[in-house]
């Protein structure tokens, strides 16, 4: 997994380094954060999201490395030419940023995209990490030309499986499409290469810890996002709706409950208590999926 990753529309496969079998075409994603802990020997018992979340509290002695960890992992992600530079020199060259970014530009060149109109979309997307936005603010406020050309270059980063965008639900879990919605790349490494690549500056901490969650999420749930009477940053349908706040400063007790949403979990940086996970240790615990299988469009 050292360059390009893919483009699921069939009519624009070409650099597809996807694998078959038994049918079925998959998709390598980055090292997810319960796998990349297991390469520096901590071994937590992993399951799906009621797992995690009935027995996180059994774990806190691992709370410390976990957060080591994770601080090594916001610079590498989940990409093993990075992990690998990094252990050997304890930072990220050149050189594997630019092989990363030379696969990505070759793919848009091949599909006969703007590197430009390309470039300005992710600076965009950088700028505004974390935060609200519309395809309006991208086009007229960072020169992505058109609103729908803006569009076009977020879907193509979407296809290239560099991007997330999640969108807005209201108190009934209704999806709200002509809301303003949220932009993440899919792995913390990609967030650096495109630093390195745009100049844009790198989100801070809590950002890119929220994109750390939502994309993970987003593997084995459909994630949205709710500004109704407060935000919650992730939302998810697990037999019944369950929302996430990533929280890195001072943290309140509370409980809250919004519409039908009744439980709503706090992922802190060190923190813990009954609604109260600190974001390393549920982050280790939860089974996520490095391979995905792809829908191809006819």
């Amino acid at each position: 997994m050292t360059g390009s990753l893919s483009i699921s529309a069939k009519r624009e496969v070409e650099t597809f380094p996807g694998r078959r079998g038994g049918g079925k075409t998959l998709l390598m994603l980055p090292l997810p954060f319960s796998r990349y802990v297991e390469l520096f020997n901590i071994h937590l018992p992993r399951g799906d999201l009621g797992f995690v979340l009935s027995n996180y509290q059994a774990y806190n002695q691992f709370i410390p490395i976990l957060n080591d960890l994770l601080e090594r992992y916001e610079v590498t992600g989940g990409f093993p030419n990075a992990i690998r530079d990094f252990l050997r020199t304890g930072g990220i060259s050149s050189d594997v940023l630019s092989d990363f970014i030379s696969s990505i530009v070759s793919d848009v060149n091949r599909l006969r995209r703007s590197e430009t109109f390309l470039k300005l979309t992710v600076r965009g997307i950088m700028e505004r990490t974390a935060s609200e936005f519309s395809y309006h603010t991208l086009s007229r406020s960072f020169g992505v030309g058109t609103v729908k050309t803006a569009i076009s270059y977020v879907e193509l980063l979407e296809r290239l499986h560099l991007l997330k965008v999640v969108e807005q639900v209201d108190l009934e879990g209704n999806v709200m499409p002509r809301k303003e919605k949220k932009f993440y790349f899919i792995d913390p490494f990609i967030y650096r290469a495109f630093a390195f690549w745009t100049s844009a500056r790198l989100p801070d901490e809590s950002g890119l810890v929220e994109s750390i969650v939502l994309t993970h999420l987003s593997r084995i749930y459909d994630v949205h996002y709710t500004k109704a009477r407060g935000e919650v940053d992730a939302v998810v349908e697990d037999g019944e709706p369950i929302g996430f706040e990533v929280k890195f400063g001072r943290v309140k007790h509370e409980r809250r409950i919004l519409g039908r949403m009744k439980k709503i979990y706090i992922l802190s940086k060190d923190m813990l208590g009954d609604n109260v996970i600190p974001v390393s240790l549920f982050l280790a615990m939860l089974n996520i999926p490095q391979t995905i299988e792809l829908k191809i469009l006819e």
